[in-house]
């Protein structure tokens, strides 16, 4: 749904503008209850004033406390907070112990951090130690009351509405992970480091998922002349709203707790903590001393075996394959041998196990052809050692453009396809870079197109596809000022040069069965910027609907697979929270008649970073889920449905 409320927002808006004005000078110390200093707004009347609050010390991190007003103390406001942060920089000093009344003193100042300044600030109190001052009142106390948070404390577009809260002990009785745990990757020990942090809504919310429209944040942060100037530009751009219901939730800030690794779509009792706020999103910091409770737990789904009158197409974006040896022309990481032989242990499972050894298998973020030989060597000999037939994957990469050294490539069952012919699409395509005027590659990862057959055993003929594997730009600089015309600029020729491909195709040869698939870094739909899957598909969004439009280039329009199944299935990959679609299989009118199912493999996007180097299960070889396409070798009655083995 595009959300085009923006009765809340516009307070936000307005509200957020007075960030940069504030008194520049601090002024004499004020006794003021927290109630005052957080006030019923997103900026402190108190901002950058020095001030002496009290409260129960309610959490520690690793750089400032939270403090809230004792309950027979608390305003009859319900639009003021209680709760405040203290930052200190360092570790709090021993007498902001948890329990204890203190009363203490600094400046007040609304945070924001430097890489996000189109976000809500945090109010919150700066203690420098040795200037300000810190006392004990009390000890032992019990804690203040928990807001207990429930669904009606979340409606669309309030960017807000949790800000009454901020500082306080809150409580999500049920909760239901959205994105599993996080964490940093060692690609050369393919190990990781959890963050602690994952996300979650209450139960008996709709699940996140990324929706159409421009995202609301970059909106809402406009100047009120670049807000008009906008809605002159592009009046009918709908709005994206962030999905505000969405709560991060960090499992170790709290001084003296642990990492919680969890999977996505599992189910919490008793989320207790500190309500804060990061990464544009309102942030729960566990409380150390309470742990939330599993409710239910979810498994990887492993998809069905294409039966003899079927083929099967995948597309898997392996993660940074690098291997262990050190190429000179580009900056990769090297592993260690041990961890390219145990990621290779993990993606063999997935393939065997989940993804059912499909008939073609498009690579994308692989290395070189040799790591792919090493990766197809090594399914078909676990095959053999499992007891199934050797698949006989061969593997065809050709090297592309990319600085470090990733491509894309297949893996093909030679056991069952015939391959015709492999071929490296538009390496030496280049496009003028609107910042730099400088001449650059269009494509980094340069798409592969695989020319293929399967034997059909009813007819004994060869049933001929056309598979291109691709690897568009990402998003990263899309909506930075300093670099967003260029890489918008990019994403569109992009989605052009895919499609012209195509429609050069079909004008030759009607008939040819087209099947594009991998990592196109796009959404299904629309984000209002730039409709790379519409361009692709030969239906893109209207001209007065999008800031970077393209021409009608495709007919007869394509199919992507992903609009026919169910809607909670519509994604591949999460991001802070919110499910989406990033990984499409994307097929020529022509195959309409043969289109059977369409699914992702759940064994990757659903599961926590903690899982990547354990090589006895597959879980989280990578942070996408694979795409599979079944087709059946007998053309379809029309109408009949696309099953989804989801």
């Amino acid at each position: 749904m595009i959300r085009n409320d923006f009765r809340s927002c516009f307070r936000i808006a307005g509200a957020a503008g007075l960030v940069l004005v504030g008194s520049l000078t601090a002024l004499a110390q004020k006794d003021l209850p927290i109630n005052v200093v957080q006030g019923s707004k997103n900026i402190s009347a108190h901002d950058r004033e020095q001030v002496r609050v009290s409260g129960i010390v309610t959490a520690r991190t690793r750089s400032g406390f939270f403090i809230q007003t004792p309950d027979d103390k608390i305003d009859s406001d319900p639009a003021t907070s209680e709760g405040i942060l203290i930052f200190t920089r360092d570790e709090p000093p021993v007498e902001a112990a948890i329990g204890n009344l203190i009363s203490v003193s600094g400046m007040v100042t609304e945070f924001r951090p430097r890489a996000e300044p189109a976000s809500l600030p945090i109010t919150e109190i700066s203690h420098r130690k040795g200037q300000d001052s810190i006392s004990v009142v009390a000890t032992g106390l019990a804690l203040p009351r928990q807001v207990v948070l429930t669904v009606a404390d979340f409606k669309p577009n309030a960017l807000d509405q949790l800000e009454r809260y901020e500082g306080m002990r809150v409580l999500a009785s049920e909760l239901v992970v959205t994105a599993p745990t996080d964490g940093r990757v060692d690609n050369k020990n393919n190990r990781s480091i959890s963050s602690g942090t994952f996300y979650g809504v209450i139960k008996g919310l709709p699940k996140p998922f990324r929706e159409p429209g421009y995202d609301l944040y970059e909106y809402i942060f406009l100047s009120d002349k670049e807000k008009e100037e906008f809605k002159k530009a592009y009046p009918k751009v709908g709005f994206f709203d962030a999905n505000p219901e969405r709560l991060r939730i960090e499992s170790s800030a709290q001084l003296g707790s642990d990492a919680i690794n969890i999977p996505a779509l599992t189910e919490l009792k008793n989320v207790a903590g500190v309500l804060h706020y990061s990464y544009r999103t309102y942030t729960i910091l566990l409380d150390a001393a309470t742990r939330p409770s599993v409710a239910s737990y979810p498994k990887n789904n492993a998809l069905p075996v294409a039966n003899d009158r079927q083929f099967s197409i995948a597309g898997m974006n392996l993660e940074n394959f690098f291997d262990d040896k050190d190429d000179a022309d580009i900056k990769e990481d090297i592993v260690t041998s041990a961890s390219f032989e145990s990621r290779m242990k993990k993606i063999s499972l997935a393939i065997r196990n989940v993804v059912r050894t499909p008939d073609v298998v498009g690579i994308i973020e692989s290395e070189n052809l040799a790591a792919l030989r090493r990766l197809a060597e090594k399914v078909n000999s676990d095959a053999v050692a499992a007891g199934k037939p050797d698949p006989k994957y061969e593997a065809y990469l050709t090297e592309g453009n990319d600085g470090r050294g990733i491509d894309s490539g297949f893996l093909v069952k030679s056991s069952r396809v015939k391959m015709i012919e492999v071929k490296q699409l538009g390496k030496s395509d280049k496009y003028k870079n609107p910042d730099t005027g400088q001449e650059n590659n269009l494509n980094d990862r340069t798409p592969l197109m695989l020319r293929a057959s399967v034997i059909d055993a009813k007819t004994n003929q060869p049933f001929e596809f056309t598979v291109v594997v691709n690897h568009l730009k990402s998003f990263l600089g899309y909506n930075d000022p300093k670099q967003m015309a260029n890489v918008r600029l990019k994403k569109k020729l992009q989605a052009e040069f895919l499609a012209r491909f195509v429609q050069e195709r079909q004008k030759a040869n009607p008939t040819e069965k087209i099947i594009l698939i991998g990592d196109f870094n796009a959404f299904q739909f629309s984000d209002a910027v730039v409709d790379v899957i519409g361009t692709i598909k030969g239906k893109s969004t209207a001209k007065d609907e999008l800031m970077h439009p393209a021409d009608d280039i495709v007919e007869p329009d394509m199919i992507n697979l992903v609009d026919l199944i169910a809607a909670d299935q519509k994604y591949s990959y999460r991001f802070d929270g919110n499910a989406q679609v990033l990984d499409h299989i994307i097929v020529s009118n022509s195959l309409r008649g043969h289109i059977h199912g369409f699914g992702y493999a759940r064994v990757n996007a659903d599961f926590p970073e903690s899982m990547r180097s354990d090589d006895t299960r597959p879980e989280r070889f990578s942070d996408h889920d694979a795409a599979v396409a079944y087709f059946n070798l007998d053309e379809r009655v029309m109408g009949a449905p696309v099953k989804s083995p989801n």
